[in-house]
């Protein structure tokens, strides 16, 4: 394995976890579970410790579950940390007591036998009382082993086995898996589908004539197959964005299980399909069936796929479940195109129906934005220092580390001086803020996919409005990272209060900073937030942290309060009601807050001069892009737009002054209206340039 990689992972854990103030081997947890969400592994990874010892004396522990996944599985994790310089071998006897240990876990919580005794409002016997009343409804239970370890060349995975007729699986996960997870274009493990399994002489299908760098097949999967995949990969056969919107819908589209019932030999005539891609097929000799699908992944018709699965659990109240067979488009992209091809696929198929555009948010206008304000926006200088930093807004999971790798090495260390790794603001993170602060904290508790969605959303239609991208400016990015700033120092100063104690700690950071920003925007006397002052000093006045443990204290007693609505304290922490709870906690306000704030007129003015400076800003972008455009592109868009009948005399008159070697300058409005005008020859299929 490559050894900067390990270096680079053991900086990114130790950078976050001194940034949040957690132990490294918590940030570890929580870093992996984010890579293996996106690599549809898990969805939403909860980081909970608990080491101790249960009935015949037996070892437990856990360090993290998910109990939110789509497929009903449920997740437990167990995690092994080593703050080394070099990788530690890790032997199959300490892989197998720590597996053994959390399925011990796993199996005292469905029996019942793991919470007598133990304080019931920790987080572990919530874990315990929840896996108590899942029992026999998860379709299976997976079981993770994750290390920065290197596996020693015998050690294994144990063999899968069941708990109360329920599949359970056993992974292991070691730093050589995740770099390879890491590297890969598609950023998860390859999956190679053999379907000779379900039909021996494979799929049949239909090639369709592709591009040069895709190949396109029409076929027809049987249902069962279809469910069968799901059951047996779950998660990871979706794309992210809809997995995402899975995640918001009911389980079984009713639709969907009446046709399987009643008509079943009609379900290829009325249901729509699954759209899919893939890194490559394996074709039977005669090249008309389809024998293996390498990395195949849904992009579209992901409900179809889940109905299906959960229907046939009920295969046995079916008659003639063998004629249920579904349409699928599937998409062969190559490696090098994947990154690239496979959201614009993912897009466009979705455009018709309610997977938002705004869960493709990775390359949305807001997202560009961002990343382009982090790059020119300079952190004010600190005493003594004789270079200013930047802040990172990693668009992209692992841009950092990948931009950074492309650097030689003294190019490499600069560019960590210029973005520190305590600087870098991730898209999830940035969600994460950003609900806190806008009074939806039991959307944040909801986990990092559904409140990230949920801000996708709410952004888009901001942005939307009249003055929306104008809105996003300098101004606008520091009051961001002022935000992601005062988020993680509340995050501290709790985890060091003496009244906290170790549990729930997200729940109580995002409902604190929830209430702050309440505070602050019902209590007039008060005044505005001075995000100025939080961005200058790059830190937050004692002033503020103080209130905000006040605040957190009150938190903390609605999250555990014994007449709580939820028993589960981090499914009371997703109900709007114990934000009404939270919002109505009385609070004496220091005089010292109210001096600190700023005149709430003032930061309305300063927003507005904000948006008139990046007015002027696109201007002078707009004017500045048309002459970087060389003279014979805009000859080439001439002819274009002329053998097409595109555009208005208008746009073909600003156009003349660019192919006349723009002597004349167009104004602010005709540049803007040029750029317009280019964008729509695009859409058209005028490749030569971009506005």
């Amino acid at each position: 394995m490559s050894v900067d990689f390990y270096a680079e992972f053991q900086s990114e854990v130790g950078t976050k976890a001194e940034v949040e103030g957690d132990f490294q081997v918590e940030t570890f947890t929580a870093v992996v579970g984010e890579h293996l969400a996106e690599a549809g592994e898990m969805e939403d990874l909860q980081v909970a410790y608990f080491e101790g010892t249960g009935s015949r004396n037996r070892n437990l522990r856990v360090d993290g579950y998910d109990l939110s996944n789509s497929d009903d599985s449920i997740v437990l994790v167990v995690s092994d940390y080593f703050e080394t310089a070099e990788p530690r071998v890790v032997r199959q006897a300490e892989i197998t007591g720590a597996l053994n240990a959390l399925f011990n876990f796993l199996k005292e919580s469905t029996s019942g036998q793991f919470r007598p005794g133990r304080e019931e409002s920790s987080p572990a016997y919530q874990l315990a009382y929840d896996l108590e009343l899942r029992g026999k409804s998860a379709s299976k239970y997976k079981l993770f082993y994750l290390t920065n370890g290197v596996l020693n060349e015998r050690a294994k995975a144990p063999e899968n086995g069941d708990l109360l007729d329920v599949p359970v699986e056993f992974h292991v996960w070691d730093i050589r898996r995740l770099e390879a997870l890491a590297a890969s274009n598609m950023g998860r493990e390859e999956l190679v589908i053999d379907l000779t399994k379900w039909v021996p002489a494979g799929i049949e299908a239909l090639e369709v004539k592709g591009s040069a760098d895709s190949s396109i097949y029409l076929a027809a999967l049987p249902g069962q197959l279809l469910a069968d995949l799901y059951e047996a990969h779950g998660s990871r056969l979706l794309e992210s964005n809809v997995r995402s919107y899975l995640s918001n819908r009911g389980k079984v589209n009713q639709g969907i299980r009446q046709t399987v019932y009643r008509e079943p030999d009609r379900f290829l005539a009325f249901n729509n399909g699954i759209t899919a891609t893939a890194s490559n097929v394996e074709l039977s000799h005669d090249g008309r069936s389809i024998l293996t699908i390498k990395d195949l992944q849904i992009v579209n018709g992901g409900q179809t796929t889940a109905s299906l699965f959960y229907v046939a659990k009920e295969k046995a109240k079916l008659k003639d479940w063998d004629l249920v067979n579904v349409p699928m488009k599937l998409v062969v992209v190559d490696d090098e195109s994947a990154s690239r091809l496979v959201p614009d696929i993912s897009r466009f198929a979705n455009s018709q129906n309610a997977v938002s555009t705004s869960d493709f948010f990775s390359n949305a206008p807001f997202h560009v934005r961002i990343e382009e304000l982090a790059r020119r926006t300079l952190v004010p200088a600190v005493a003594g220092q004789t270079y200013q930093t930047k802040w990172f807004y990693e668009r992209t999971k692992g841009q950092y580390f990948t931009e950074k790798n492309r650097l030689s090495k003294s190019e490499s260390l600069r560019f960590e001086k210029t973005f520190p790794r305590t600087q870098v603001i991730t898209k999830t993170d940035l969600a994460k803020y950003e609900m806190s602060w806008m009074h939806r904290p039991s959307t944040v508790s909801a986990g990092a996919q559904k409140n990230f969605s949920a801000y996708a959303s709410a952004v888009t239609d901001a942005w939307n409005k009249k003055d929306g991208p104008d809105s996003v400016n300098v101004e606008y990015f520091k009051d961001i990272v002022a935000r992601s700033i005062l988020f993680n120092s509340i995050r501290r100063e709790i985890q060091a209060a003496d009244w906290y104690e170790a549990g729930y700690l997200a729940n109580i950071v995002t409902y604190t900073v929830a209430k702050l920003a309440h505070v602050v925007e019902t209590s007039h006397r008060l005044g505005a937030m001075n995000f100025a002052d939080i961005w200058t000093r790059q830190s937050v006045d004692p002033v503020v942290l103080k209130f905000s443990l006040q605040i957190a204290l009150g938190v903390k007693k609605v999250l555990t309060s014994p007449t709580r609505e939820v028993q589960n304290v981090t499914e009371w922490a997703k109900k709007e009601a114990c934000w009404v709870k939270v919002k109505a906690l009385p609070l004496e306000f220091p005089p010292q807050l109210s001096a600190w704030m700023v005149d709430a007129y003032q930061a309305r003015d300063r927003k507005v001069a904000a948006v008139e400076t990046e007015k002027l800003n696109d201007q002078l972008r707009g004017l500045t892009r048309l002459y970087e455009i060389p003279q014979e592109s805009w000859r080439a868009l001439e002819v274009f737009a002329s053998e097409r009948r595109l555009g208005a005399p208008t746009d073909h008159g600003i156009l003349k002054m660019m192919v006349a070697g723009g002597k004349k300058v167009p104004s602010d409005l005709q540049a803007t209206r040029l750029l317009k005008f280019v964008a729509a020859a695009n859409s058209y299929g005028f490749s030569d340039f971009e506005p």
